[in-house]
């Protein structure tokens, strides 16, 4: 009986993790309590999220508090059309692939400049440079990645893992069992100093 051939794992970016390398960590890779942080680029309330307390929450890895983990979703390209959501994804491979730092830096300048979800933008990788080099982003590898899809098989694994992860909606944040919520019943994002309660009170329990 002949095996049936299975399909090679695609290209996982550096300083990823989980299975396959579809997860991609900031902070210390020690053991630490987990923040899991679900998102997708063409969402406006995960950008809304990144503009209200991305920093705040990026402060607990900083101090060595806890590890974050993004794992990325690509629903709004098929719900809204386009390919945005993937082929920023790509990106944040290709960032990854340098350093946290970098995917950070880029991370911050797409939800910065965010167009609306029906625009589909980001699907052209001459806008994400555009971004990324309005960043600091210019290292040459990092540029070769974004235009030739690099990372793009992997984006796709990435987007997929999420559609089984059990997660309906983003941005999701959990910190272990618990549930850290970013915004209020009106869909207005929580002010920082509410999610860092949120996050030390986790911490605690």
């Amino acid at each position: 009986m002949s095996q049936q051939p299975t399909s090679p794992q695609p290209l996982a970016p550096a300083h990823t993790t989980g299975g396959s390398g579809l997860v991609i960590p900031y902070g210390e890779a020690s053991d630490l309590p987990v923040l899991s942080l679900y998102e997708d680029f063409r969402c406006p309330y995960c950008a809304a999220l990144e503009q209200t307390s991305g920093a705040a929450i990026r402060s607990f890895a900083d101090a060595g508090r806890l590890r974050l983990e993004y794992h990325f979703a690509a629903f709004l390209d098929g719900m809204l059309g386009g390919k945005g959501s993937a082929t920023a994804l790509n990106a944040a491979g290709a960032a990854i692939n340098e350093s946290q730092s970098a995917f950070k830096t880029l991370h911050e300048a797409l939800y910065a400049q965010q167009p609306d979800e029906s625009v589909d933008s980001y699907g052209d990788p001459a806008v994400l440079l555009r971004v990324a080099e309005s960043a600091g982003l210019t290292a040459p590898a990092f540029r070769e990645a974004v235009t030739s899809g690099t990372y793009a098989s992997w984006a796709t694994a990435v987007a997929e893992a999420f559609g089984t992860s059990g997660v309906r909606g983003t941005p999701t944040l959990r910190l272990g069992e618990v549930s850290v919520h970013g915004f209020d019943r009106t869909g207005r994002p929580l002010p920082a100093a509410e999610i860092t309660s949120q996050i030390e009170a986790a911490l605690t329990r």
